[in-house]
């Protein structure tokens, strides 16, 4: 190890990239990491940017294969095999690879988020890590067979392990489907194994890290995606004076098991201020491939725009200041409530220094909107009450008050607790004394 920079293994389902929530947390974290020491073994779909790792392999079906009768199953109906459900900020697979119509149904008579996997650590794959020559092993788990080819990796190679959890995807996965007890009690246990053994346990939020230290009995730190301040310093706002634009602004994933249906509630609520005589537009930014299929639920007035995904940085950061109001939504049905209860999305540091004031609309229990209101960073409507949301959006543009106590909090607090160089010299810290442990049986 040189530098504090431990050769780090990152064992992951969603790798590095400039969309989805994780992939821009891994970058942030990770940037700056001397490219020598840092290599990714992977199976995300999403293609992985260069700019942070330049050392991948991609596992294939020699590494994750189905088990044989259900690999018969699923060659004999024409079944896909779904997303791994370890997914930070969670990016839905893209449209068209699930199957269609009967087949659909029969997999989920039998599965819930994934079908039963076995793990193999090739020739191939051993060989890569072996040249590589690790330290500390870092993963987000995912999948049973995906926990189980990193516990073959980490026995192989008697690595460290430090473990990061970006949504309580465990709450969530294997609820439903024939094979659904079988497959949480596997899941289970192995997380359990994975929590009792790791150096280091680390989650997306203070909620997260408390609620696992009491649930696995092992003590967990909060480790979440932060900014840079010193770069955006010069555009972010100053002040938050009320503006007569109404422009309002949802930039990140829409996904039907976290925030689709509050975000509809929005659009409506728009479109009816609107009609009423109200100046006022949001603008939706998303992937692509996640909103296509939902166009004509949220397009549902003129003054609703649907964007492409912004994915260069200093449009972001400028696209987000200049707005007059941002959304934070979350679906308020319990599935949704379940699966995102302790999970902090990856923009929030860069909502709070852009210093434009925030509305968080969803439960009031989740960790985002508990922050927003113990905080004091953002207007929290916390019941699905089309009246109640209208009136916070009006609030929110006009309340001078309100809006500059709003921006001025939050851009204290991601000064104070968001800012990059502290966030990432302490992952580096945590990574290095890890790999400073020495090996694991």
């Amino acid at each position: 190890m040189t530098d504090g920079f431990p050769r780090t293994l990152f064992v992951t389902p969603h790798a590095f990239n400039h969309l989805t929530g994780g992939g821009i947390t891994f970058s942030n974290l990770f940037r700056g990491w001397p490219q020598d020491r840092l290599a990714t073994v992977h199976n995300d779909y999403i293609p992985a940017t260069d700019d942070v790792c330049q050392q991948y392999y991609r596992l294939g079906q020699a590494e994750l294969d189905l088990w044989t009768p259900v690999r018969r199953v699923a060659d004999l109906f024409g079944l896909a095999p779904a997303r791994d459900i370890a997914a930070p900020a969670a990016a839905s697979a893209p449209s068209g690879s699930a199957p269609p119509g009967w087949a659909r149904r029969i997999q989920g008579l039998l599965i819930d988020a994934e079908m039963p996997r076995s793990a193999r650590l090739t020739s191939a794959l051993e060989r890569w890590i072996e040249a590589f020559r690790p330290e500390v092993l870092y993963t987000i788990l995912g999948s049973n067979g995906f926990m189980d080819l990193v516990e073959l990796i980490r026995r192989r190679f008697s690595l460290p392990l430090v473990v990061h959890i970006m949504d309580d995807w465990a709450s969530s996965a294997h609820r439903r489907g024939l094979l659904s007890s079988l497959q949480r009690h596997g899941m289970n246990r192995r997380l359990q194994h994975f929590y009792d053994i790791a150096h280091t346990r680390l989650a997306i939020s203070d909620a997260m890290a408390e609620t696992y230290s009491q649930r696995y009995g092992q003590p967990f730190s909060a480790i979440h995606n932060a900014i840079d301040t010193m770069r955006w310093q010069s555009l972010a706002r100053q002040t938050a004076t009320a503006s007569d634009k109404g422009s309002l602004l949802y930039i990140g994933s829409v996904m039907p098991q976290a925030q689709l249906g509050s975000l509809i509630d929005c659009c409506r609520a728009v479109a009816d201020l609107h009609t009423g005589g109200r100046r006022i537009s949001l603008s939706i930014a998303a992937p692509k491939f996640q909103i296509d299929p939902l166009r004509h639920l949220l397009a549902i007035h003129p003054a609703i725009h649907i964007l492409d995904p912004i994915e260069d940085d200093e449009r972001f950061f400028h696209s987000i200041a200049v707005a007059d109001a941002l959304l934070l939504p979350v679906n308020f049905n319990e599935a949704s409530i379940r699966f995102i209860r302790y999970s902090m999305p990856t923009k929030v540091p860069a909502y709070l220094f852009s210093g434009t004031p925030v509305l968080a609309y969803g439960p009031g229990d989740l960790a985002q909107t508990r922050y927003a209101r113990d905080a004091g960073w953002g207007l929290v409507i916390d019941r699905p009450e089309p009246a109640a949301l209208k009136a916070g959006i009006v609030r929110i543009l006009d309340d001078a008050a309100l809006r500059e106590r709003l921006s001025q909090t939050a851009r204290r607090l991601a000064a104070t607790r968001h800012d990059i160089s502290t966030v990432r010299q302490q992952f580096r810290s945590l990574l290095a004394r890890a790999a400073a442990s020495g090996a694991q049986a």
